[in-house]
């Protein structure tokens, strides 16, 4: 493991072991074994310790998402599924990490780190709209803003994830990945009959009711008009 590697490692266990707040530069470098210059040649505070270990997380979570897009899923349920099966799973297999990220919240976006962060989440948006565009156009999945996509398919998902990191849900996240993945579908999907760029117009229907005693004959009557939208 190389000296940046050790330091990110370092601070993660200090962070978990005694908070972000009260861990210090200096109880990093012991704990990390390295000398100071080692240190301070990767890293000026901190906070840039903190920002690089946020943003190796969540690109350790991208490159995971990226396996599933390069796998070649066909459908939205494809898709959908394994991204949410790789949120949960990786949450499962690095629970310090993901309580940092979740403790940590957001970068703040002029850091070296979000400045990464923000290139790294245009890059798989790229990669989602890449996949989901033909499914877009055959109106398969409704089109909508990447940021809204995304808060669809793994905002629920993060939602579980900081119950069950608390220890407020019992079992395993993954035994939720159906579920959650249904719902997302339900979300996104689209009408394949109204493929994506047709505008609504308005379509007018009267209906004619009628109320009749026991020998068939109109006691009164009235129309009732509905006005529906469709694509065209």
């Amino acid at each position: 493991m190389g000296v940046r590697d050790r330091v990110l490692q370092a601070a993660l266990d200090c962070f978990s072991d005694e908070g972000y707040e009260r861990t210090t530069i200096a109880r990093i470098r012991e704990r990390s074994a390295v000398s100071n210059g080692a240190l301070f040649h990767h890293f000026s505070s901190k906070d840039a310790i903190a920002g690089a270990l946020y943003v190796d997380s969540i690109q350790s979570i991208h490159d995971g998402y990226r396996r599933v897009l390069a796998a070649g899923p066909t459908t939205l349920a494809d898709v959908v599924g394994g991204l949410i099966r790789h949120q949960l799973s990786w949450i499962e297999a690095n629970v310090a990490r993901a309580r940092f990220l979740y403790s940590q919240g957001r970068l703040d976006w002029s850091t070296d780190g979000g400045t990464r962060l923000r290139s790294m989440n245009d890059d798989i948006a790229d990669a989602y709209r890449e996949w989901l565009a033909p499914l877009i156009t055959r109106g398969e999945v409704r089109d909508l803003p990447m940021a809204v996509m995304v808060a669809v398919i793994t905002g629920p998902a993060h939602a579980l994830a900081g119950q069950w990191l608390a220890g407020q849900l019992p079992g395993s996240l993954i035994d939720h990945a159906e579920e959650l993945s249904d719902a997302a579908v339900r979300g996104l999907g689209g009408n394949p009959s109204e493929p994506a760029g047709h505008t609504p117009r308005h379509v007018e229907g009267r209906v004619r009711v009628q109320l009749l005693d026991a020998d068939g004959a109109v006691l009164a009557e009235t129309e009732v008009t509905s006005l529906n939208s469709r694509a065209h």
